[in-house]
């Protein structure tokens, strides 16, 4: 597997995606195979379509190749790098801004960050042919919108995308099912998790500050620590410190690239002892420090 840290990581930071223009597509072909690999993080949730082809993806504990009719799930500010290891492959990606995911419902019981959240290995990919076949034809239906942009074009995408989310919620609820006594709703438990931690969750992601403890998350839940973070774990695919500092990392990011702020008072907003420890944590979460993420220049790249 490919080494990830010594892989050049570029940014994107999509300052088109707004509440009125919540996604955004783009694409990338290539005739022949690429030796190199790209290494890109995005402010954006990402969705990669193979349509054609092949491409190789690398995480920094994961690597998979992935083939037409298959698809890959990108975290706001995950590093990760693909190189194309198929001839004409050609790959659709769908830019989401996250505060704006799910706004096509007026439901609050739907895990929408389910597929981007969860441990790499675990996220959605079809494997059955029908599901490879309503991948495909989501992607194709995408791009050709897009370019086209005929009436009502970002409506009918919006809808897509959010069919293809919950595909990929239903799949991956498949295949870990909720114990027998939830599913029956005995015991006086939820039968749906999401909705026992729903308000946590939406703390943490509108937090200005560092985001609520543990503890003080499971509060707000009416849940013991131990019981928030089984079905934290269970609801959304990984451990709530994880998603917790997933979200204060990209926040922090968010803060440097606008310029607004110093390393002190970021550091300070979000919680760290001080400039220094941001800087080092910065540069575990990243591979690079904040002065070489800030740097960076956008790339036109998936």
């Amino acid at each position: 597997m490919a080494d990830l840290l010594r892989i050049k990581v570029e940014k994107q930071t999509h300052p088109d995606l707004t509440i009125l223009s919540p996604f955004d597509i783009a694409s990338e072909y290539s005739r022949l195979p690429t030796e190199e690999f790209r290494g890109d993080s995005h402010y954006a949730l990402q969705i990669c379509i193979v349509l054609h082809g092949a491409s190789e993806l690398v995480f920094e504990d994961y690597s998979r190749i992935y083939r037409s009719g298959e698809l890959w799930w990108n975290m706001c500010w995950e590093p990760h790098a693909y190189r194309f290891v198929g001839k004409h492959t050609f790959v659709v990606a769908v830019n989401l801004d996250v505060e704006q995911l799910g706004a096509c419902s007026p439901f609050g019981d739907c895990n929408w960050l389910t597929p981007f959240v969860s441990e790499t290995r675990l996220r959605f990919c079809p494997t059955e042919p029908k599901d490879l076949d309503f991948v495909r034809q989501t992607g194709q239906l995408l791009f050709h919108l897009y370019r086209k942009r005929p009436s009502n074009w970002r409506i009918r995408s919006w809808l897509l995308i959010h069919e293809l989310l919950l595909l990929a919620i239903r799949r991956m609820e498949s295949q870990n099912p909720p114990p027998e006594r939830e599913r029956a709703g005995g015991g006086g438990e939820s039968k749906n998790a999401f909705t026992r931690i729903r308000y946590a969750l939406n703390k943490v992601w509108s937090a200005e500050t560092r985001p609520p403890s543990l503890s003080a998350a499971a509060r707000m839940c009416s849940l013991s620590p131990s019981r928030f973070s089984e079905l934290f774990r269970k609801t959304m695919g990984v451990s709530y410190g994880k998603f917790a500092i997933r979200v204060r990392m990209a926040s922090a990011a968010k803060d440097l690239l606008s310029g607004r702020f110093s390393l002190e008072e970021i550091a300070q907003k979000w919680g760290f002892f001080d400039s220094a420890h941001f800087c080092h944590s910065f540069k575990k979460f990243y591979h690079v420090s904040p002065r070489q993420f800030v740097m960076r220049k956008p790339t036109g790249d998936l």
